[in-house]
């Protein structure tokens, strides 16, 4: 029987119950470390993580997939403390971010078959030295994919290929989807143990539609970060998706972090918003971090109701979907 890898150990599939596939406990980009006003707690952070396992316990979630690679602050021994605290079944990947934040030097010149060698080795043997071993394979292209988002999106695509394991990706402003499936069913993958994620900002159905229609999931899993786009669009296209017939190819989650570690915002402030920045600004942080993981079932959930979803689909999306994703089956 197939089994799923979490930071403490194998589960059965069975096992899994209802599923967050993409989330973070802590996300920290490159160099946020160094800055003289860094003042992350470790500890606050763990208790602001257990405290959100227990809520999401409250509403069936089982498993949290933290969706952080190596190069955003994928911190192994952090996920097994909040694991072991709050009997949260946490399953981390490895892998890469996109070229345009992650990907550091020293990777940008690897070829692919060593990108995929050092994936293979961290799935064998444990991630950063440690014995936790990642559950999924963790893929990022930026808008449009970049030469280093491609060579390592084919690393991933061995490594997956090699290990069976399942494939979640990042998708800079939903684009890039169809390039990201092209490579990996270039390298022989099962294009059915793939989701392609942050398809919230998409436009066209059709182009959703297309994404299964080539075998794998639909991530809209950036629910509740309207600052890209409205949860009205989203709910829109899930229930458009559902009606449709594609309700077995959709995954949803929320892409939100229990902590942020970044002294000052950590990415470019569009120049139309910078005048009123301050006045965004909690905002923001708000649907970044500051809210409870639990907005995906108390917000969004009643706007699929309204839509007609029933409550039997949306489980089936939190539960039968995943798990055929992360177990195959």
């Amino acid at each position: 029987m197939s089994t799923v890898m979490t930071v403490t150990g194998p589960v059965a599939p069975e096992k899994l119950g209802r599923v967050l596939i993409h989330e973070h406990v802590l996300v920290s980009y490159p160099g946020a470390e160094l800055d003289p006003a860094d003042s992350w707690d470790r500890s606050a952070c763990v208790e602001t993580a257990v405290a959100r396992m227990l809520e999401l316990k409250q509403h069936g979630v089982s498993t949290f997939v933290d969706a952080g690679p190596t190069d955003i602050g994928r911190d192994p021994d952090l996920l097994v403390e909040v694991s072991g605290r709050s009997d949260m079944q946490i399953v981390c990947v490895t892998g890469f971010y996109h070229e345009h934040i992650g990907v550091p030097y020293y990777w940008r010149n690897r070829t692919s078959e060593e990108v995929a060698e050092l994936l293979l080795h961290e799935i064998a043997h444990g991630v950063a030295g440690t014995a936790v071993r990642p559950g999924i394979i963790k893929i990022a292209s930026f808008d449009p994919p970049g030469e280093h988002d491609r060579k390592i999106i084919a690393g991933a695509a061995i490594a997956a290929r090699e290990s069976g394991l399942p494939v979640i990706s990042h998708c800079e402003n939903s684009r890039g989807g169809d390039v990201q499936q092209a490579i990996l069913a270039e390298h022989g993958i099962d294009l059915r143990r793939c989701m392609i994620g942050h398809q919230d900002q998409e436009m066209d159905l059709a182009n959703l539609k297309a994404i299964a229609d080539r075998g794998s999931f639909v991530g809209i899993d950036r629910i509740g970060l309207e600052v890209l786009a409205p949860d009205e669009h989203r709910a829109d296209f899930v229930a458009a998706l559902i009606n449709a017939g594609y309700a077995d190819r959709l995954c949803m989650s929320q892409d939100h972090m229990c902590h942020l570690r970044s002294a000052r915002f950590p990415l470019p402030i569009p120049a139309e918003v910078r005048e009123i920045w301050g006045s965004i600004e909690p905002m923001v942080y708000e649907q970044l971090f500051r809210r409870s993981h639990t907005y995906l079932f108390t917000n969004f959930l009643p706007m699929l109701l309204d839509r007609g979803v029933d409550a039997g689909t949306i489980d089936r999306i939190l539960t039968d979907n995943p798990r055929r994703l992360l177990a195959g089956e």
